[in-house]
């Protein structure tokens, strides 16, 4: 039996999905498929960090738009085929990082709509005793929204997260009620300098963030339906 890890990361052509992808690529017997709306971006991306690529892993780009319903099936044949092709009998891990910022319509194009839509589409070829990572943040924590003084408002961000913390949830439930041994979580990886925020000032490197991603999904098993960040449990 293959001892490959396989893993798809979507939004990963920059940011702290790109991070992930490197680090995860750095470390021995893992397939990462890196999903980029432009599949340029995320080739230019690999490019970056191709002499770190351990020798016995493989970085795959795939193009994916979650937003768009072609893209995801053309995206899901193609994992697919290329799972096959490596004698894999599924994909071990999801790792819905794509994200925006924006007016509501957008944000929750990718945030809630577009993580269902691949989620959906890619649960067929999970392995039993895989998982699904939602990246989230601690802007979607409900508690944290209850204290005095509360945190930055963020309208769409913070609702979108907090909606995605509750579909990891729903589908945590789900794969216990059919003994999968899918574990579903939510992480918030903190504030991570990216283009989403612009860079912005007294943020953490995404190289750092991404690090409490990349041990997740390396893991072979944990909780499920937890959210939690590098320090511990958060509150819902």
């Amino acid at each position: 039996m293959s001892t490959l890890r396989s893993i798809l990361v979507t939004g990963s052509n920059q940011g702290l999905g790109m991070h992930t992808v490197h680090k995860l690529a750095s470390t021995p017997n893992v397939l990462v498929f890196m999903g980029s709306r432009k599949l340029a971006a995320a080739e230019e991306a690999r490019a970056k960090f191709a002499t770190d690529i351990n020798s016995s892993s493989t970085v795959v780009p795939v193009q994916l738009d979650i937003t768009d319903d072609t893209s995801i099936q053309n995206a899901h044949a193609f994992i697919a085929n290329h799972l096959k092709e490596q004698g894999l009998r599924g994909l071990d891990v999801l790792i819905n990082n794509a994200g925006r910022v924006g007016t509501f319509e957008e944000v929750y194009a990718v945030n809630v709509f577009g993580a269902v839509a691949i989620t959906e589409a890619i649960r067929p070829l999970l392995n039993n005793g895989g998982a699904i990572l939602n990246i989230s943040s601690k802007l979607g924590s409900l508690k944290w929204h209850t204290e005095r003084p509360p945190p930055r408002i963020f309208l769409a961000y913070s609702s979108s997260k907090s909606a995605l913390n509750s579909l990891t949830l729903q589908w945590a439930i789900q794969e216990e009620q059919k003994s999968s041994g899918i574990r579903v979580v939510s992480i918030c990886p903190g504030y991570n300098a990216t283009n989403l925020n612009n860079y912005g000032s007294g943020a953490m490197s995404p190289a750092e963030g991404c690090m409490i991603i990349v041990k997740t999904a390396l893991e072979k098993e944990g909780r499920s339906g937890v959210y939690f960040n590098k320090h511990g449990d958060l509150a819902w």
